[in-house]
């Protein structure tokens, strides 16, 4: 059931749907957070987009950093075993955080929506942008899109 919540709530993102999404969220995280259930959104962190960041950073952080060091470890060791080659990784410079920004930036979400959907300010988001940008190297969105979903 985590899961299929979990997968409602992407589909509701994707819509644009921001309380459904959260709603769909909240009830995969209280039925896994009786036992501190992580995986399921440790596996499922990117695809869900930053609801975690906009959620459940703010009702648990401790078991939120706990998520996202998990996250951070998992990504790491699943882009050794899947992009061996790659000499550049967007999980060893970005945050969780940073990670869900820029996702939701490659799908062309303006700035606005992106702070709406992570209840963060406008400035926040362009500041991390920024950061973003720095970390990776790059100008623009587009080449934001071209090398995170390389």
């Amino acid at each position: 059931m985590i899961y299929l919540y979990c997968m409602v709530a992407m589909c509701e993102i994707s819509l644009k749907h921001q309380k459904e999404a959260q709603e769909a969220l909240l009830t995969a995280w209280h039925m896994a957070a009786k036992d501190e259930l992580l995986e399921p959104f440790i596996e499922l962190h990117g695809l869900l987009q930053g609801i975690l960041e906009s959620t459940v950073r703010k009702e648990n952080p401790g078991l939120y950093k706990q998520l996202s060091e998990a996250v951070i470890a998992f990504c790491r060791g699943w882009m050794a075993v899947h992009n061996p080659g790659s000499d550049r990784s967007v999980t060893d410079a970005l945050t969780t955080m940073e990670f869900s920004i820029a996702m939701l930036a490659c799908r062309n979400w303006s700035n606005q929506e992106i702070a709406d959907h992570l209840g963060i300010s406008l400035n926040t988001v362009k500041h991390y942008l920024t950061d973003i940008f720095d970390k990776l190297h790059v100008r623009k969105r587009d080449e934001l899109r071209d090398f995170v979903l390389k």
